[in-house]
């Protein structure tokens, strides 16, 4: 079963809250956790409050016409028959931007359904409907590529050469019937949706004691992974490092920067006036605030944020009932995005707030018809870190005097990301090598033994990212050692620090132009996932510390 452009769409939403933010969603823990006064320790963060009201918006479920997939099944069908027509190219090319133009509207939908249900998470006719639109963009793209793949071996392949790629090639080539590629595309999707629900059935099961459910996960992951090897593992993602690199600078992350989290944190415990840090009486919208910050940046960014207030581009949920998270989706047509942000708790708002913007800021930016996303998480995530980071020039003025508690906060939850995107993705690499030959426990122990001396409440069980998309978290970590290139220039050289992000926010992440070390190197940062980078950072979040 391969992953689908729509499937890696939903992914990037579901994973934009971060690993350790999906275990708290499940439990009483604070994000950072250590063997300390656990009191002190949950007001990490707890920086930022906001008015607990909702702040709605005006979208209202979709027509589901458009989940009618006949449409698209009969505009592939006339493609092919005008390719075997031998029609003029203004013919097929005419019969490709119709099926872009299709395939975008379908993707607005979706994105507008999403929005619909993820703030009324809990009911079910609305979750039922919402899988309407995730089926028909699922199979819809499914179809596209047939009919590519099909112009692609005819006498027109110049034309398609641009719309599909080795991973399309391998699936459809040498099939000519469309309605058995609908059928096998209804088929994976009914897979794809058994294979997840089967993850959340155990975790929501609580008949089961932790234990057992540790087990069912380890069992549910070795069987999903039985279609990965560790090529496919990132090939998978347009990446342009292998996993055994991870697993060579994972030891250097662990040695280096793990003490260097940990001195961090102390100074963090060190800051006497806890209540400055996480009790604020502004109840403003965070994009206002946003808003009014962004002119300090750059034209550019204050158009974005002008652009998102204006036009209302965001929903925030704090109910009962909304999906707890936090994430930005494409509107194609209108080349826009969308922004929800769900009980991520009044102390995260502004911080998630930021970091959403990244995302949209970027989009405004990004021209790729939907059909083409490659959604190369890589460098999307250093387009939102980033900019987080240079908001951390105005947190004097935001927090007073809170702000160095704050700073302290931001810096190790970019730090903790760069640490368990490492540890989860030598975990993941280690059982996908190694799967024939461990049992569901052997997979639970080397779990345990990799986080264990990190953070020991992280379980298997709390972490969707391993059973929706296989090897996709590591993004999170790379993209947080690029995102700290930014921030060593933030403290030296302000205005080299915001060119630098902005080269990167105005570098396509779904065109897949550019790969991660390419986009890098274009947009001048170090190369990052080396060593002497790692060690270097080291020592700057050191002396950072020490400045505190």
């Amino acid at each position: 079963m391969r992953p689908s452009r729509i499937s890696a769409l939903l992914t990037a939403v579901v994973l934009s809250v971060s690993m350790i933010s999906c275990s708290d969603n499940n439990s009483d823990l604070p994000r950072i956790q250590r063997e300390r006064n656990k009191d002190e320790e949950f007001r990490i963060g707890q920086s930022y409050a906001v008015d607990e009201e909702d702040i709605p918006d005006d979208i209202e479920i979709p027509d589901d016409e458009i989940c009618d997939i006949s449409n698209i099944e009969k505009e592939v069908q006339l493609l092919i028959s005008h390719i075997d027509d031998k029609e003029d190219e203004a013919v097929i090319k005419e019969d490709i931007q119709n099926l872009l133009d299709m395939y975008d509207l379908i993707y607005d939908a979706h994105t507008d359904m999403e929005i619909v249900f993820y703030r009324n998470y809990t009911d079910k006719a609305l979750e039922s409907e919402y899988n309407k639109f995730y089926r028909a963009a699922f199979v819809a793209q499914d179809l596209i590529d047939y009919g590519f793949v099909y112009g692609y071996d005819s006498k027109y392949s110049d034309l398609f050469k641009d719309l599909v790629d080795e991973e399309d090639l391998n699936e459809h080539e040498g099939e000519y019937d469309l309605e058995a590629a609908r059928l096998e595309s209804e088929a994976s999707f009914e897979e794809r949706s058994e294979a997840i629900s089967s993850y959340y059935d155990v975790t929501n099961d609580k008949d089961l004691t932790f234990k057992e459910k540790q087990l069912e996960c380890a069992d549910i992951l070795l069987d999903l992974l039985t279609d990965y090897d560790t090529d496919s593992l990132y090939s998978q993602y347009d990446r342009d490092y292998t996993g055994d690199e991870i697993l060579k600078l994972g030891k250097t992350v662990k040695s280096e920067l793990i003490p260097v989290y940990n001195k961090l944190l102390d100074k963090y415990f060190d800051i006497p006036d806890w209540s400055a840090a996480f009790f604020n009486d502004d109840s403003s919208d965070p994009f206002e605030i946003i808003r009014s910050y962004a002119p300090r940046l750059s034209a550019d960014i204050e158009k974005s944020a002008n652009i998102i207030c204006d036009e209302k581009l965001y929903t925030i949920c704090n109910n009962a009932y909304a999906f707890s998270g936090a994430f930005t989706d494409d509107l194609p047509t209108k080349n826009r995005a969308r922004i929800f942000i769900g009980n991520v708790g009044s102390e995260n708002i502004l911080g998630s707030a930021i970091h959403e913007f990244g995302h949209f800021h970027a989009c405004l930016y990004d021209e790729t018809p939907s059909y083409l996303f490659k959604n190369n998480m890589d460098i999307a995530e250093i387009q939102s870190q980033g900019l987080e980071l240079l908001f951390l020039q105005f947190y004097d003025d935001i927090y007073g005097d809170g702000s160095d508690a704050n700073k302290l906060s931001k810096v190790l939850d970019l730090l903790d990301s760069v640490i368990c995107g490492f540890l989860l993705g030598e975990f993941e690499y280690t059982v996908v090598r190694d799967k024939d030959n461990m049992t569901p426990q052997e997979v639970v122990d080397l779990f345990d033994e990799l986080f264990n001396s990190y953070n020991p409440y992280i379980n298997i069980s709390d972490i969707p990212h391993l059973f929706e998309s296989p090897g996709y978290y590591i993004s999170y970590a790379t993209s947080s050692l690029a995102a700290f290139d930014i921030f060593e220039d933030l403290m030296k050289d302000p205005q080299k620090a915001l060119e630098q992000y902005e080269k990167i926010a105005k570098t396509s992440f779904n065109s897949g132009e550019f790969t991660f070390k390419m986009a890098l190197k274009e947009c001048g940062f170090s190369d990052v996932l080396t060593k002497e980078y790692i060690t270097a950072l080291a020592d700057e979040l050191s002396d950072y510390a020490d400045s505190f």
